[in-house]
């Protein structure tokens, strides 16, 4: 192979690369980077390293050489080679990458202009999930999450109007995490609640993004939707209430150690 794409976050680093006609994923803990650094010495030691991500400089270290490629510039070509690979046609929509954090990109013939970021993310589920849980792996969070109920967590408007008509839907959070101040939960049902109410936020967040314009497609990629999906659900629940298209691209993980692949081999060639 003649290049890496890699994705250095603050939770994972993300490789892609392209080996006889093929492509290949995968993922390590960034507090793991010496271990990533030498299985890449050991799989191809003369491969060109094209890397993204808050902590690409920290690369130079090991691989003086590196082509260190723009983050939002590697997501969005990321996104755009995902797409084309799964036939999708889209001229507009909110590009949503969630990771440790969250981004959100307007993206209009294949122009990408960002637009607002927040802390919630992949980060908050991963801190938060461990002191409600005492849990820190990130995929045994997601299956605990994937069985709990977040109506023994969260106060839901239905709750508080009961037999009353409400003047908004009642399946709507009137409190996050209300009821467990006097009702015990389960740490499934914690995790659940968290999930939702990250994934509240972001929607909440999305559809401001985009009030003065006509896009209605949410595009989402990021490490937070890795085997995620229970957050997955979460996020597209509120399509019917906020005319919204839900979509999660097949590898969407990965976009931006994809797009530095791209932007390399483009550079390269």
């Amino acid at each position: 192979m003649r290049n890496i794409g890699v994705d250095s976050g603050g939770t994972l680093t993300k490789l892609f690369y392209e080996e006889k006609g093929h492509f290949h994923y995968k993922t390590f803990r960034s507090d793991e980077l010496e271990k990533c650094v030498q299985w890449i010495k050991l799989l191809s030691p003369m491969a060109t390293l094209n890397v993204t991500g808050g902590k690409a400089e920290k690369w130079k270290n090991y691989f003086p050489d590196i082509n260190v490629i723009p983050e939002f510039d590697a997501i969005h070509k990321g996104v755009q080679f995902l797409m084309n690979k799964e036939k999708m046609q889209c001229d507009s929509y909110l590009l949503i990458n969630i990771g440790t954090g969250t981004s959100f990109f307007k993206v209009e013939n294949e122009q990408c202009e960002r637009l607002l970021g927040s802390g919630i993310g992949g980060g908050a589920f991963l801190g938060l999930g461990a002191l409600l849980t005492g849990e820190s792996n990130f995929y045994e969070l997601v299956e605990l999450a994937g069985k709990g109920n977040r109506k023994r967590v969260d106060l839901l408007v239905k709750d508080i109007y009961e037999r009353d008509p409400s003047p908004v839907l009642d399946y709507l959070t009137a409190a996050n995490f209300a009821k467990s101040v006097y009702k015990e939960a389960n740490k499934e049902d914690k995790l659940r609640a968290l999930s939702n109410m990250i994934a509240e936020t972001i929607i909440l967040l999305a559809s401001q993004a985009v009030k003065t314009t006509s896009i209605n497609t949410y595009l989402f990629v990021g490490s937070m939707l890795n085997g995620n999906k229970p957050f997955k659900q979460d996020l597209a629940q509120f399509n019917d209430l906020l005319g919204y298209d839900p979509i999660f691209l097949e590898h969407g993980s990965f976009a931006g150690s994809i797009g530095a692949w791209v932007i390399g081999s483009d550079i390269q060639n």
